[in-house]
């Protein structure tokens, strides 16, 4: 037998540069420490019996698996990326590392952002291997739309994104689906949610994204050339004097306009009603909906008939109560009970597609450069604000989204100003320093300190955060000086 050589990955910090940046001595991501020649000895002898009990374990999984689905693999398959991911880390004993550990508050501090945006929405941005990070994006979804996020990933050695869908529930957010390592997910929404999607890259990356999220209907509209404005009667307006609700939606053409089919089904009865007049109804097996299209002015298929998405199903009337209204189809979707068609049918914006992300900005240090300036929660005006900044206040620029910037505050807040209000930190103004002090990493007191300043020295102040200056030394370090 060949002599087994194990290994054990720990990751191995350094001091940083001027920059106080986190480095990493890798080899395969991780610094790779060599067992001595007792401990491969007995590392051998655990791997020996952790191969036999596995052994046993697959055996009775596969003889589970015989007699239907293996509870045990099925959980496997249902694990997300970014869960395995995070039990490698364990398993490797790297999730107590420094590294690891501001890694795993970014993506729980990207639940509690407060971004809001809103769709369709696109953005470009950047990932910096020493500073471990997470992007997050809130928005509602409503039953019968269809959630489709892409993206674009530029990083060496094919980085590994993780895309992870998440909805509000009692109080917390809950796990919903995930995406691909490209930052790709469609998503069919079975009920109305408030919804957050995090995107977050393994650690030791460095990367530029883009990232589109957009809504669209289930179901195209099943009536030939229309559009949104089609639509003039809703779900749940008044009938009959109050008697009644209106169980859908009234989508108006000329007499005769083809009316199709929503969705692959089959057609299930096809008939004459009072208030309906000529109908058709149709099955979709897959969402376990009936639809309903009323006032018809010719029924062109039969009952038991298989269509497909586009298919012609009838035209457009006035039969049934609506003889004295304009021409128009009675679109309903039922499941027991009546469901609002309109999400259902009713198209949106299309998103724009990300502009690629300015590589100038990778020294991302910025400064207010207006008398103050609203920071808000999204990439609109009409979005509400998170904060106030003032002149010569310090923020670091991620990510783009059409005129405005996606900005990080030195507390780790996130938040989005407009391009035209910020400037990129080149040179300040002069200041003594007449006593001793320390320059700091980050603007809290027990931050690691980058270098004790001896008395009398000059220092370049930058900009500025709450109690602390950002400041250049002499030596061309930068760090925080606290006031």
């Amino acid at each position: 037998m060949k002599k087994m050589t194990s290994v054990v990955k720990k990751l191995v910090t350094i001091s940083c540069n001027s920059e106080h940046e986190t480095r990493f001595m890798k080899f395969n991501r991780y610094a790779v420490l060599k067992l001595s020649d007792d401990k491969l000895k007995k590392e051998h002898g655990r791997c020996c019996e952790m191969k036999n009990t596995l052994l046993i374990l697959f055996a009775g999984i596969l003889l589970l698996g015989c007699n239907g689905t293996s509870p045990f693999l099925t959980s496997l398959q249902k694990v997300p990326p970014y869960q395995k991911y995070l039990r490698s880390l364990e398993q490797a004993d790297l999730d107590r590392t420094l590294m690891a550990q501001q890694w795993m508050r970014a993506g729980e501090s990207a639940l509690q952002d407060s971004i809001i945006v809103p769709l369709p929405f696109s953005e470009s941005g950047y990932f910096n291997a020493s500073q471990p990070g997470a992007r997050s994006y809130r928005f509602n979804s409503k039953k019968g739309q269809v959630l489709t996020v892409s993206g674009a990933i530029i990083g060496k050695n094919n980085p590994q994104f993780f895309l992870d869908l998440f909805t509000w529930k009692e109080n917390g957010w809950v796990a919903l689906a995930h995406g691909d390592s490209l930052l790709n997910l469609q998503y069919e929404f079975e009920e109305d949610h408030e919804c957050l999607i995090r995107i977050q890259p393994e650690l030791l990356v460095t990367a530029y994204y883009t990232l589109s999220i957009s809504h669209t209907p289930v179901l195209i509209n099943p009536v030939a050339g229309a559009t949104n404005k089609s639509i003039k009667s809703y779900y749940g307006d008044s009938r009959d004097g109050g008697r009644r609700k209106h169980e859908g939606i009234d989508i108006f053409a000329t007499k005769g306009t083809p009316i199709i089919a929503p969705t692959d089904g089959f057609v299930s009865r096809v008939g004459n009603s009072k208030l309906g007049g000529k109908v058709v109804w149709m099955q979709d097996k897959r969402r376990r909906h009936s639809y309903y299209f009323a006032h018809l002015d010719e029924q062109l298929v039969k009952a038991g008939t298989t269509v497909t998405k586009g298919d012609t199903l009838g035209t457009v009337g006035n039969t049934g109560n609506a003889r004295y209204t304009p021409s128009h189809l009675h679109f309903g979707i039922y499941q027991n009970k009546s469901i609002d068609p309109v999400d259902f049918v009713r198209t949106l914006e299309a998103v724009a597609k990300a502009a690629p992300w300015d590589t100038t900005l990778r020294q991302s240090d910025f400064k207010v450069a207006a008398k103050k300036v609203v920071l808000r929660a999204g990439p609109s005006e009409k979005q509400q604000p998170s904060c106030t900044l003032q002149k010569e206040t310090y923020v670091q620029v991620i990510a783009q989204s059409t005129d405005w910037y996606r900005v990080m505050l030195p507390n780790g807040k996130q938040s989005y100003v407009l391009k035209d209000k910020i400037i990129p930190i080149a040179s300040g103004k002069k200041m003594k320093i007449r006593n001793p002090t320390v320059l700091l990493s980050e603007t809290h007191v027990n931050a690691a300190p980058l270098s004790h300043l001896k008395s009398p020295t000059t220092v370049e102040v930058l900009a500025k955060f709450e109690n602390f200056k950002f400041v250049k030394t002499k030596d061309g370090l930068f760090g925080w000086l606290l006031f």
